[in-house]
């Protein structure tokens, strides 16, 4: 009888910690997770009682943009993330580390991107052009607990992500194969690198409820340091998984002066919906995000959409597409100020429509290693106001060599 009771007890303690282990796999960066069914790419290895994961990819690209605005430039955006994890104290107790070579692979600060706005190079606005990752993307430790049937994490950051948004663009499956940001990045998914991030969430069948407090200011031109800075800045976050293929999240949060160049607070609600289906050709992969911010330096709100797929066909082939319509007020530069104006500084305001269309081949898979080459080409839909800026046709064009950690 003992006996019996004592292998209940275990088989019970085992299954709460694979539970347990399963949400720290789901999740991509910070404690943000994408629905159980998509692909993780990763090599895994069991060390004593520790399990060790390193996730990672590079894109070595060539950007060419139509337009006395656009431009061109070879360069490489890339991420690393190794972790290590292990039972503790009828938990489990997470380390994760992200590390990026942006800083010295995108030259001067930025890769051309028309239409793309947000931070700093040079103390100026950047315009039509996207920033670098910082080396340090995450330095975070997390412990999750079980009781019964609900699980309860703590996640702690000096850099990290907090409870805001969907997956961020670089991890999430249906953006895997486009290389470039997002043009409503700023809207959606920007706080992925964020600094002093404690979140705490509870996890109840396919519902997760998750708060976090953060320094709200986006990173500084320094990529190379961890910028810091007081919590002043919160989200929350709700997430249901409906089924192992489908994941929904709603979030809000206040930043407290996010961008260097306008002052005062910003708000921010996101919903998305990410759907991976895995098919006996292959897979696919779908996200629909809406982000909605509110700036108080100009009292405006605005609005962006992302829709993108991923298609993997035949082990080798990858189709993909993103659509995205955003509102940018910063497609002209306007004075750096140090405090919210009274009244409010009015700014013009237009809706740009982008239409992304991509295809990769990869060329060599080994169970460590997956290399591939494609291309994108995007087309833009503007103001007629915008046209003497940008040309009639305003155009982007990306070729790249893609090497990912792991076999897709």
């Amino acid at each position: 009888m003992k006996r019996a009771v004592f292998a209940a007890i275990l088989t019970l303690a085992a299954s709460h910690a694979m539970g347990q282990s399963n949400i720290f796999m789901e999740q991509a960066g910070g404690t943000s997770r994408n629905p159980e069914s998509a692909p993780m790419p990763m090599m895994m290895w069991q060390h004593g009682s520790w399990m060790l994961m390193l996730h990672g990819q590079a894109f070595f690209e060539h950007a060419d943009d139509s337009g006395a605005r656009g431009g061109q430039k070879t360069f490489s955006t890339n991420w690393m993330m190794a972790s290590a994890s292990r039972q503790l104290g009828g938990g489990v107790i997470a380390f994760r580390t992200m590390l990026s070579l942006e800083p010295a692979t995108i030259p001067n600060r930025s890769y051309p991107e028309l239409f793309q706005t947000g931070e700093t190079a040079y103390g100026k606005q950047l315009i039509d052009a996207q920033h670098p990752h910082d080396f340090f993307m995450e330095l975070a430790a997390e412990y999750l607990h079980s009781f019964g049937h609900t699980t309860m994490y703590i996640y702690a950051a000096p850099v990290g992500e907090p409870a805001l948004g969907p997956v961020a663009f670089p991890h999430r499956e249906s953006a895997s194969e486009i290389p470039q940001a997002p043009i409503a990045h700023h809207y959606e998914d920007s706080t992925h690198i964020a600094y002093d991030v404690v979140t705490g969430g509870i996890v109840a069948g396919p519902l997760t409820l998750e708060g976090s407090g953060f320094h709200g200011a986006e990173p500084d031109e320094n990529r190379w340091d961890i910028d810091g800075g007081r919590i002043d800045s919160w989200s929350a976050r709700a997430r249901l998984r409906l089924f192992r293929t489908v994941d929904v999240q709603v979030s809000h949060g206040w930043l407290t002066h996010p961008e260097a160049v306008e002052p005062g607070y910003q708000t921010r609600t996101t919903a998305s919906i990410s759907y991976s289906q895995p098919l006996l050709f292959g897979s696919w992969s779908t996200t629909i995000i809406r982000g909605h911010v509110y700036k108080e330096v100009h009292d405006r709100t605005l609005d962006g959409w992302t829709a993108e797929t991923l298609l993997r066909v035949l082990s080798r082939h990858s189709l993909t597409a993103r659509f995205e319509s955003a509102d940018k007020d910063e497609l002209f530069p306007h004075p750096v100020l140090t405090v919210v104006p009274r009244p409010a500084l009015p700014v013009r305001v237009f809706r740009i429509k982008s239409y992304t269309a991509g295809y990769t081949f990869d060329l060599l898979k080994s169970a460590r290693m997956t290399t591939g080459i494609g291309a994108n080409v995007t087309r833009y839909g503007v103001p007629t106001i915008l046209r003497g800026f940008y040309g009639s046709h305003p155009h982007a064009v990306i070729v790249f060599l893609r090497v990912r950690a792991g076999n897709t």
